[in-house]
């Protein structure tokens, strides 16, 4: 018997600007989805942040890209 690999849990979201960031941030917040939010990164050709979701990272990565389109993604 093989068990199912559990599904992971923390999620980096990307945006190429900071106020991008920032409003996906605040939206999942109000949506209740994260239970934990890093620090913001600047990697120079955008801003990260690692958080910790309540939904599977494809879940996070599918309601992100329905509300926000191109301007932010789910690494």
């Amino acid at each position: 018997m093989r068990l199912k690999k559990p599904t992971k849990k923390t999620a980096t979201i990307f945006a190429p600007y900071e106020t991008d960031l920032g409003l996906v941030l605040n939206w999942i917040r109000l949506k209740k989805v994260v239970t934990s939010i890093g620090d913001k990164r600047d990697l120079g050709n955008g801003y990260a942040v690692t958080v910790k979701s309540k939904i599977s990272k494809k879940d996070l990565n599918e309601l992100i890209k329905e509300k926000f389109g191109i301007f932010a993604k789910v690494v």
